[in-house]
């Protein structure tokens, strides 16, 4: 296999505030008595809070070869293969999951508390099998070389389509696990719920673990 990158990843980082009314939805109206202890929000309730969607866009060669293995010897006779050229789109959601959240070092006199949270990952990644008229993913290409033109057996060729589907599919899971995709998802968590402690008169610190 022989995956040539040929354009540019598109990554459009956008921050997905959805669950922030669902956040609002689930604090619980504290009594003075309860609010002198702890912030009450129950964010174990939540799951996942998704802040960054990738959409992925490339350009994939991948080639699959046939082979042919010598008996009784390491060496193999190369009988030719088949290349495909994929228009790869995707797309993936990162999210943190909020059901570990922890609080730490809570202070009811200066109203702050320390957060814990489960660094984020990708929640989905997946290649749009749509039609091209639809913005999905198709082949661009697929040639052979070698012996296999004469080989009456496509089962090589089809190979060769599953696998790249396969390799765009990693190469999206990758692209998302990204260290500058984690940091924006984990700045856009920040962002979504410092305004929710702020509303309840607490000032959060989040320690990401």
């Amino acid at each position: 296999m022989n995956p040539l990158s040929l354009n540019s990843k598109l990554i459009v980082l956008g921050a997905f505030i959805i669950g922030a009314l669902m956040m609002w939805l689930l604090v619980t109206k504290p009594t003075q008595k309860e609010n002198a202890q702890f912030p009450m929000i129950a964010l174990e309730k939540m799951g996942h809070l998704v802040s960054v969607k990738v959409n992925y866009s490339d350009v994939i060669e991948f080639t699959e070869k046939r082979n042919f293995d010598i008996p009784w010897t390491q060496l193999e006779l190369r009988l030719g293969g088949n290349k495909v050229l994929l228009i790869a789109k995707g797309d993936c959601m990162i999210g943190t999951d909020l059901r570990y959240a922890k609080y730490l070092n809570t202070n009811t006199e200066l109203r702050t508390v320390d957060v814990h949270l489960k660094i984020p990952k990708a929640i989905y990644a997946r290649i749009n099998h749509d039609s091209k008229q639809n913005g999905g993913s198709y082949l661009y290409e697929i040639s052979s070389y070698g012996i296999e033109p004469i080989i009456p057996n496509s089962s090589n060729r089809i190979k060769a389509i599953n696998n790249v589907y396969r390799f765009a599919e990693k190469e999206i899971k990758r692209t998302c696990n990204q260290v500058e995709t984690i940091n924006s998802a984990k700045i856009n968590t920040e962002k979504v719920l410092s305004q929710t402690f702020i509303a309840l008169g607490w000032k959060a610190k989040f320690i990401w673990q």
